[in-house]
């Protein structure tokens, strides 16, 4: 005899009811949420869609030629006004409190460094030029000040406020540090700029023996 399937073995499953479609409609949508945060923190530093990250430490500092701050209309910065020293290159803006933060230590950075082997620049990024001028007296930089037209930051890959980069008299980039910068770490990265620029300087050639 072949067993009769019980009441419930055939029934057909009931149909979610209209608070169930809701909570899963309001799951998907902050899964989806999440994943959207995701990918734009990953996109930000280049990694979901594989975007290039800026320069690389040890390999050659980006060319770059900006207009200054200050100074007479059409005058401009270049990576190549830079060469031959120990160079480090402060991207800011006037709003960015961590900026405020590290501006005495640059200033103090730049009055003890030795002009002829170090040299500073700074990059004012999405920042309008009143309020640049204003910071840059408030905190008295004496050093060139550039605006970036956005050139800079692709190829440096900036990727917040603020970036310090610092590139060996070889033209070669030693360093990045994100964030406010003290004092002792800008010695510390000239120092170790210097000494790479040293052990990179071509050989002085030797006079000819008969």
């Amino acid at each position: 005899m072949t067993p009769t399937a019980g009441p419930t073995d055939s029934a057909p499953a009931a149909p979610p009811d209209a608070e169930t479609r809701a909570l899963s409609r309001r799951l998907a949508r902050v899964l989806l949420g999440a994943a959207a945060v995701v990918l734009a923190v990953l996109a930000l530093n280049g990694v979901a869609t594989g975007a290039p990250r800026g320069a690389v430490e040890g390999t050659p500092a980006p060319e770059f030629v900006l207009p200054l701050l200050d100074g007479p209309s059409g005058a401009t910065v270049s990576a190549l006004d830079l060469a031959g020293r120990a160079t480090v290159i402060n991207v800011w803006a006037s709003w960015c409190p961590p900026c405020r933060e590290e501006a005495p230590a640059l200033r103090r950075a730049h009055e003890a460094a030795d002009p002829e082997r170090v040299a500073f620049l700074g990059v004012v990024r999405n920042d309008s030029d009143g309020s640049a001028h204003d910071f840059v007296e408030r905190f008295d930089l004496a050093y060139p000040q550039a605006v970036d037209d956005g050139s800079f930051a692709r190829a440096y890959g900036v990727r917040g406020l603020p970036m310090t980069f610092v590139v060996d008299p070889a033209g070669r980039l030693t360093a990045t540090h994100f964030g406010p910068i003290s004092e002792s770490r800008i010695a510390v990265l000239i120092e170790d700029a210097l000494a790479r620029g040293d052990v990179a300087a071509p050989a002085a050639p030797r006079p000819a023996t008969p």
